[in-house]
């Protein structure tokens, strides 16, 4: 603001000055470019000022840990257009490029630093992490692979080197990987809970619990390997050792939502409605906001008292202002409020599910009930002709258990693969 102030007071000066030169055409077009040559200079000075670098890496960070990817890449797009950039300030842009989820950008920002910045293991890392989000599982080995060449490489190279051969279905590679990174560091977190996601993967679910019981030795005080050894005895009918399981991890992590939500389903799953839903609610007096435990919770309700779904259709009103995109929700709510005669507003619900989900048994036999009720009988009819080519029972689908199914196996291939392990 100071630079800009100064600009105004010199061009005024020599706004003064011009009658002197008036007359002379020569003068003039030096005039013309002293004023543009102050005028650049002045307006590179204000850019230049303007490129908060750190405090702008500040901000972008804090937006990306909340997930507001939008606004962070307008603040980046803002630092990459600054000019005094550093070698090091460039590499940070590529890797918060990359958080943002603009992969391409990410890795063309990288390629233009040298391979020495920070260091070749974390610049080679760097590169692999971005091929993989692009999909290009065979460049993000190569990658690894000539990098190891160069290069000892560290822990979260070899793991994703393995999640990498996973991808590409070389498991016994993949095995190799997380094997070594065992024999080199035995608490390794990650290396326990990909080589978990791999034998899940394969379906050897005796192999994994080894494995598992292996990283509570090793990591006893770490609430993740107790949710993960009780999604594997979950998988293979041992509830009692899941609950036990989930209970440690609860008790580790008292604020996390994941062990809360499994030791409820766990409950749900052995028939013990009135206990999953005492932990459900405790869970949510606690102040942990997850729509899935306020879905579950209505579930329960309808278990205990199927007469009277009204509390159900509050937790399930509850769920969907946490998460508006809750399919499970969005699919039991519609057919409470379709029995409730409430067809309008069930259509709503439904025709949502059936956008995520086109072939939801339950949300087409549902949608077809209300467009009937509504006298659409052309669209009701269209919908009961998409389900029959699905050959299923039209009345199987009322139970809504294809959405309790499909969230029970969602969420516990979640536990065990961990999202970003790698």
């Amino acid at each position: 603001m100071h630079s800009f102030y100064r600009w105004l007071r010199t061009m005024n000066n020599i706004m003064k000055a011009i009658g002197i030169f008036r007359h002379s055409l020569w003068s003039r077009s030096v005039l013309i470019l002293v004023m543009l040559s102050i005028t650049k200079a002045c307006l590179g000075a204000t850019r230049e000022a303007s490129c908060d670098i750190q405090g702008s890496f500040v901000k972008a960070t804090a937006l990306l840990d909340n997930k507001n990817y939008k606004h962070a890449s307008i603040i980046l797009d803002q630092i990459r257009a600054c000019q005094n950039l550093s070698p090091i300030d460039t590499f940070n842009l590529a890797w918060l490029y990359g958080r943002s989820h603009n992969f391409n950008t990410a890795l063309n920002i990288l390629r233009s630093v040298s391979p020495d910045i920070p260091n070749r293991v974390t610049h080679g890392y760097a590169i692999a992490l971005t091929k993989f989000e692009l999909g290009d599982f065979k460049g993000t080995v190569k990658t690894l692979t000539d990098l190891r060449s160069r290069a000892t490489l560290d822990t979260r190279c070899i793991n994703l080197l393995g999640v990498t051969y996973s991808k590409l279905g070389l498991y016994q590679d993949a095995y190799s990987q997380f094997a070594e990174e065992l024999n080199r560091n035995p608490t390794s977190l990650f290396a326990y809970l990909n080589l978990v996601t791999l034998f899940s993967d394969i379906g050897q679910f005796q192999n994994a619990l080894d494995v598992a019981n292996k990283a509570v030795i090793a990591l006893p005080d770490n609430s993740e390997v107790y949710v993960v050894r009780g999604t594997i005895n979950m998988y293979i009918g041992h509830l009692e050792k899941a609950d036990d399981d989930f209970a440690n991890a609860i008790k580790m992590s008292p604020s996390l939502e994941e062990p809360r939500f499994l030791l409820a389903l766990s409950s749900y799953k052995r028939g013990d409605f009135m206990s999953a839903q005492s932990q459900l609610k405790q869970a949510i007096s606690s102040g942990i906001a997850g729509s899935d435990l306020h879905y579950l919770l209505a579930e329960c309700l309808l278990k205990t008292d199927s007469a009277n779904p009204h509390e159900a259709v509050v937790e399930l009103d509850r769920a969907i202002d946490i998460n508006p995109h809750s399919i499970p929700a969005r699919n039991l709510r519609g057919r409470l409020l379709l029995e409730e005669g409430k067809d309008d507003r069930a259509i709503v619900d439904l025709k949502i599910v059936l956008q995520a989900k086109p072939n939801s048994r339950s949300g087409l036999y549902n949608l077809a009930r209300a467009y009937s009720a509504l006298g659409n009988k052309e669209k009701a009819k269209l919908l009961y002709t998409r389900l029959s080519k699905l050959e299923e029972d039209y009345h199987a689908s009322t139970t809504n258990d294809d959405s309790l199914n499909d969230l029970s196996k969602q969420r516990m291939k979640e536990a065990l693969t961990g999202g970003d392990a790698q």
